[in-house]
């Protein structure tokens, strides 16, 4: 009987926990959702807006959390399963209080591939997704400034919870929609610890049209550490068709004094996929070793022969006590050689440059160029034959230093 009683008990208190989010429809006609506590005679209603406090004469009906996720469940099965249904089943769950469903609805609507849907369906979920900031950010710093709301709004972002995808979609809207916040976006972008959320403010900053997004996401190819972003960002600025004029921004990229830059703007280019690329790539391909600056990825080692002698370089006279006394000082001679040098592995970097150039024209062309540069222009002529590819429009310049 006690067993009993103490599992009824237990039931009791999770069914009126803060973590139940019943429906409460009241006699004077208001319908309040969220976590509902009882004291006494009175139920406590934390809403998405506040506390509202209600006595127990005034509620009409009361649904419970397990009766919510039945009836959105019923409506889910009637709904279908295209963007539409998604977006309405995400905005029946946030009016029921169901929030994991919310972000599940949400990411069904994220991995669904843009069908050209009519612009006030768009309109209609951008503006949805604009009221979600409670859901999302606490209530804190939704006064903050914007550097601050720009950060935390980012940190709400965890690709490896179950609601990322949704989530991600509404943190894209707020952050496309937060007022002056280009600078404070370009700035997580470069410096966050987190790949997800620097590929978010890039998103972001694309969305926005900021001036100068485009080229500031294709730097990113090259000057992100993580070899994800470098990819993720070419790929995000090729599906918002954002890469006009990004081979020849990038060209310079082939003759840095840097193999890595040199490396990765290959890469690059590979990502692009525009068959333009190729031309570069082969004219660059025989310099691939030439002009790297003499200060990268070398190796500094040093070595001392030396051989020291001492010797009396002079005396101090002393007198003490009617005495004189002559004080010898020593030095010591040394004489030999030291040897610094810095080496450096100009045959392996070559060889890495090429590897990637190379790669990168079989990623383009679906063929294989082969290892050997010189025997690349050949091949590009047959690719061009056979595909009647636009001439270059210009050719590899080496950059020029920018503050």
């Amino acid at each position: 009987m006690k067993s009993t009683r103490t599992l009824l008990v237990a039931c009791l208190t999770a069914f009126l926990s803060p973590l139940c989010a019943d429906e409460l429809r009241l006699k004077d006609g208001r319908v309040l959702v969220g976590s509902v506590t009882a004291q006494g005679n009175t139920l406590e209603i934390a809403t998405r807006d506040g506390v509202v406090r209600v006595s127990l004469n005034e509620v009409e009906s009361r649904r419970t959390t397990a009766d919510l996720q039945q009836t959105l469940k019923a409506l889910a099965s009637r709904a279908g399963t295209t963007q539409f249904a998604h977006l309405q089943l995400a905005m029946q769950a946030r009016a029921y209080g169901l929030i994991d469903e919310l972000w599940q609805h949400l990411g069904l609507l994220a991995e669904m591939p843009a069908t050209g849907e009519p612009n006030a369906q768009r309109a209609s979920q951008n503006d949805f997704l604009a009221q979600l900031e409670p859901e999302l950010l606490p209530r804190k710093f939704r006064a903050a400034k914007t550097t601050v709301r720009v950060h935390e709004l980012l940190q709400q972002l965890d690709q490896r919870a179950d609601a990322a995808k949704g989530k991600r979609l509404a943190l894209l809207e707020l952050l496309h929609r937060e007022p002056e916040a280009e600078k404070d976006l370009r700035i997580e972008a470069r410096r966050n610890n987190d790949a997800g959320r620097r590929l978010l403010a890039l998103d972001a900053l694309l969305l926005r049209n900021a001036t100068g997004a485009d080229s500031f996401v294709w730097r990113t190819a090259i000057l992100d550490p993580n070899g994800l972003v470098r990819a993720e960002a070419i790929r995000t600025a090729r599906d918002a068709g954002r890469i006009g004029g990004a081979v020849l921004y990038l060209a310079p990229g082939l003759l840095h004094g840097s193999a890595e830059v040199r490396v990765r703007t290959a890469e690059a280019f590979a990502n692009l996929g525009d068959p333009a690329a190729m031309i570069l790539l082969v004219k660059a391909g025989p310099n691939a070793d030439k002009a790297l600056a003499v200060a990268s990825d070398g190796v500094r080692a040093n070595i001392a022969i030396l051989e020291q002698r001492a010797y009396v370089r002079d005396f101090d006279v002393e007198v003490a006590q009617a005495s004189i006394i002559a004080d010898p000082q020593v030095d010591v001679l040394q004489s030999g050689m030291v040897l610094d040098v810095t080496a450096f592995g100009v045959f392996e970097q070559q060889v890495r440059i090429v590897r990637a150039f190379q790669s990168a024209l079989q990623r383009i062309a679906k063929a294989d160029p082969g290892p050997d540069p010189r025997s690349w222009p050949a091949f590009l002529a047959q690719i061009q034959q056979a595909a009647e590819l636009p001439p270059a429009a210009t050719t590899p310049k080496a950059p020029t230093k920018k503050n």
